[in-house]
């Protein structure tokens, strides 16, 4: 009895694709209208991580704030001791640098995972992939916002402690800060879809991320100020990725100060370098993912 062409088994194969961008606008157009499917799987992803948890959502604070204390009591240590105005200070700039730096590393490594964590996703639905390193910066985001009332509170009581430091009160140049947490955000989500397209190839980039990550904090002005660099020196900075950010954070936060021009345009060239190159290197890739997950 000859087969029915009608029920005929449809069989659907997978090939590698070249390296090749989309049509962009129709893509970010439902990128933008499917936005609240990656707020959705931010909440959903938040809950999951903290449901065995005795203290929960607390250790999104109380982890950073331990290993500033940790910095702090090293750094000055290393330094022989300091002044109690001056400590404050020190203990101000490492722990608003850490929140601030924690902030970027949750977004590039939680965004990391976040394409091999969603393979039976990636394999059942039709959405731009975008959306799942999305989520996570958008999780980080709301793991970093809890930490700013923290290092207020800290500052307050220390300054009610030590009147005479010299951390200022209210400026206008806090109005900086919004621009500083959108610039964080955004080199962080270009700089995870870089390492979300590597980590499909290759593994093994998430574990030697955590590495790469922990260096960086050192190399970053996070447990040292940036006014200890001086002349070519000051390129170091520059090159980081994060440092002229992070640098904006110590003036604005810790001196009051607003940006400098060179500060201002090297976090908002790094936020668009990154945004641009992380964007291309991903999506250029991404229908390339269902063969290789």
């Amino acid at each position: 009895m000859p087969e029915n062409p009608t029920f005929a088994p449809k069989i659907q194969v997978f090939e590698p694709h070249r390296a090749s961008l989309p049509p962009l606008i129709p893509y970010l157009k439902e990128f933008w209208s499917r936005r609240a499917f990656a707020i959705e799987l931010s909440r959903f992803a938040d809950k999951a991580e903290y449901l065995d948890s005795k203290f929960g959502k607390v250790w999104l604070v109380l982890n950073p704030l331990l290993l500033a204390m940790i910095y702090f009591l090293l750094v000055t240590v290393i330094r022989g001791g300091a002044a109690k105005t001056q400590g404050l200070t020190t203990l101000a700039h490492i722990l608003i640098g850490l929140f601030t730096f924690y902030f970027a590393q949750t977004c590039i490594s939680a965004g990391a995972g976040s394409i091999t964590a969603g393979g039976r996703l990636i394999l059942n639905q039709a959405f731009p992939r975008t959306l799942l390193p999305f989520s996570s910066t958008i999780s980080a985001f709301f793991q970093f916002l809890p930490t700013i009332p923290v290092y207020i509170a800290v500052i307050v009581i220390g300054k009610f402690f030590y009147p005479k430091t010299q951390i200022p009160g209210f400026t206008w140049n806090y109005l900086w800060i919004p621009l500083i947490i959108a610039c964080v955000g955004i080199t962080g989500f270009g700089l995870s879809l870089i390492f979300a397209t590597m980590n499909v190839y290759f593994r093994d980039t998430n574990k030697l991320l955590a590495y790469a990550t922990r260096i960086w904090l050192y190399a970053s002005p996070v447990l040292w100020l940036p006014e200890m660099l001086h002349g070519w020196h000051r390129w170091v900075l520059y090159i980081n990725p994060l440092g002229p950010v992070l640098a904006t954070t110590s003036n604005v936060w810790i001196k009051g100060h607003g940006p400098t021009s060179a500060e201002l345009i090297g976090m908002i060239l790094w936020a668009l370098i990154s945004i641009l190159a992380g964007g291309y290197f991903f999506i250029s890739r991404e229908r390339d993912f269902a063969v290789r997950i």
